[in-house]
């Protein structure tokens, strides 16, 4: 389950349109971003408005079971797109529910890591 729990969430750093999210997120989950905490037709929509990630890094990824059908994400990433720098660096935490027989992104949380 972790395996593809942790190709999920690698599947919405590589995604390039909105479309990955539509997909893999239930249709109430939430993504408590930087900007705001947006649904996910809204998070769809600000993912098809940015440039694609080049390159990312999950660290210290704690895997936590929550239940027969729930599960928990947590770790350190590491990103960037083409043009940016300094480097993206975020704490996550992302909630995952077996919908339907299939694993959903239900909660996602970003907690962005400020150099000191």
């Amino acid at each position: 389950m972790i395996e593809l729990l942790l190709e999920l969430e690698e599947g919405f750093w590589r995604a390039e349109d909105g479309a990955y999210y539509r997909e893999h997120m239930a249709s109430d989950g939430l993504c408590v971003l930087p900007v705001g905490v947006l649904d996910r037709e809204e998070t769809a929509a600000a993912v098809e408005k940015s440039p694609p990630w080049a390159e990312f890094k999950m660290h210290d990824v704690t895997a936590l079971d929550l239940g027969d059908d729930e599960a928990a994400l947590c770790y350190r990433a590491e990103a960037s797109r083409n043009d940016q720098t300094p480097q993206y660096q975020a704490l996550i935490s992302s909630v995952y529910t077996r919908l339907g027989g299939e694993w959903k992104l239900n909660l996602h949380q970003q907690t962005p890591i400020e150099d000191h």
